[in-house]
């Protein structure tokens, strides 16, 4: 086909070199391909605009439709200030505890760690009763719990350390 088009304008090359366009139907068509274009705004502005609706529409259904639950949380204190001030002292004593296990523990410690484990276990029942005391603010058999929860978060930290000890002069027995 395309040697078709080269023989046909190697024929007839001189008598379309000849012709002149005619100005006026040029001049014509242009006028008329500028009537039919319409001005209307590019068409980044209608992107720009979809997603700015987007925007606005997610944001308000987030702040105005989703369900706002305010936790609030209860602590001891809150039922009684004696039994906030029991609280505070268990669990200074507990991080404490806690601060001298961390400085003692040896870097290989996969002998203590059931007692780590036991702390991990004990924590998530801690939280399940901060939930219950949630919901039932001044509920006794809680409260205890919560209590007993350090004291017994302290017992497994004494024992822990002494576990460590036990370990240290373990090894310095052997060594002599």
């Amino acid at each position: 086909m395309k040697e078709n088009i080269e023989k046909y304008l190697k024929e007839k090359r001189l008598r379309l070199d000849v012709e002149e366009p005619e100005q006026d139907l040029i001049w014509e068509g242009i006028r008329s391909g500028l009537q039919q274009k319409k001005k209307g705004l590019p068409e980044w502005f209608w992107k720009v605009a979809a997603i700015f609706i987007f925007v606005v529409s997610v944001t308000y259904f987030i702040t105005n439709e989703t369900p706002e639950k305010q936790i609030v949380v209860i602590n001891l204190s809150d039922v009684s200030e004696e039994l906030g001030e029991q609280e505070s002292q268990l669990k200074h004593l507990a991080n404490l505890k806690w601060e001298e296990v961390q400085q003692k523990l040896p870097e290989e410690n996969t002998y203590l760690q059931f007692l780590l484990n036991e702390l991990q276990e004990l924590d998530a029942i801690y939280t399940t009763y901060q939930q219950d005391l949630n919901q039932t603010i001044n509920n006794e058999p809680v409260v205890r719990a919560m209590l007993d929860y350090y004291e017994k978060k302290v017992k497994i930290l004494n024992r822990l350390l002494l576990e460590i000890e036990k370990q240290k002069y373990h090894e310095e027995t052997i060594t002599l």
